[in-house]
């Protein structure tokens, strides 16, 4: 693991409210050992939402119960690829039952930490898990515990998946299907044409519906690519705009930890500065008796 991987999981896995403080230091670090490159990585990462310090918190503390969301995601992808409709739908059951049970072990897990996460943030950790199904890079971060915000997939089915039906098994030798096959050597008759030209026709309409899907299937994944492209861009302001606010927020700290030990420092100066007032006053009375008692003996020896 390279000291950056390392830092990555020091970051997500603490305190939300710890992580620029704890960035900002670990950044400085990097630049003071030299390493400008490691230092300017370690400066963009993000503080991660609520939801997603949830979610990175519970796979860290349940690797056993994350796995099992890797798993349905392989077994999901499997079945779309074979075109196991009754598979398929037993997934489905239990992928939602799954993503509940997960969910609810994510609330517990930051209760733990003293976090009651709300039913927005929950839904939100739903959306994170279920695409995380979807997807492969979803997952990936997941996985590794490395969450900035909650995501949510439009898509239809796990990603890059293509359904290919499942094989059509040839009859064995000798089974009552290859000896009611018909002989090639036997002539056709009338009905046995129509029959044939009804298939042909049944293929020529099924190609054209196919070949319609794929001209609709084409435009739907160019918008969908459009759209995350939007999303991405979108997704980027969002992060440049929240690092901006973490820069201020902890600039803001800095003024105010600044501020409270100028106020402290004025305080004390200013029992200082009545202390000093005090022993003036009390020197201008000094100095009047010490004037009074010169002139007095001044007087004595102009008498004598």
């Amino acid at each position: 693991m390279s000291q950056f991987d390392e830092i990555v999981d020091e970051l997500y896995g603490s305190a939300p409210e710890e992580f620029v403080k704890r960035r900002n230091e670990l950044a400085k670090a990097a630049k003071d050992d030299g390493d400008r490159d490691l230092a300017a990585r370690v400066a963009k990462l993000r503080r991660p939402t609520q939801s997603a310090w949830a979610v990175n918190q519970w796979v860290r503390a349940n690797p056993d119960d994350s796995a099992l969301i890797a798993q349905l995601a392989a077994d999901l992808s499997a079945a779309q690829r074979r075109s196991a409709a009754d598979k398929m739908r037993e997934l489905s059951r239990r992928r939602q039952q799954l993503l509940n049970a997960s969910a609810d072990g994510v609330a517990r897990t930051a209760a733990r930490s003293g976090i009651t996460l709300a039913d927005s943030a929950i839904r939100e950790v739903t959306q994170t898990l279920r695409a995380a199904v979807a997807d492969e890079e979803v997952l990936d971060q997941v996985m590794h515990g490395r969450l900035v915000s909650a995501v949510e997939y439009s898509g239809f089915g796990p990603a890059g998946v293509f359904v290919v039906p499942d094989p059509v098994a040839s009859p064995a030798p000798g089974s009552s299907a290859s000896k009611s096959r018909p002989s090639t050597s036997k002539p056709a008759s009338t009905s046995d044409t129509d029959g044939s030209d009804a298939a042909d026709a049944r293929a020529e309409e099924a190609d054209r519906a196919r070949r319609e899907l794929e001209s609709h299937l084409a435009g739907a994944e160019k918008n969908e690519k459009a759209a995350r492209a939007t999303l991405t861009e979108a997704s980027q302001a969002v992060e440049a705009v929240s690092a901006e606010i973490d820069e201020l927020a902890g600039q803001a700290q800095e003024l105010r930890e600044k501020l409270a030990r100028c106020e402290e420092e004025m305080r004390f100066a200013r029992q200082r500065l009545t202390a000093a007032e005090r022993g003036r006053s009390e020197a201008k009375v000094g100095l009047r008796e010490a004037v009074a008692s010169a002139n007095d003996i001044r007087t004595a020896l102009a008498e004598l």
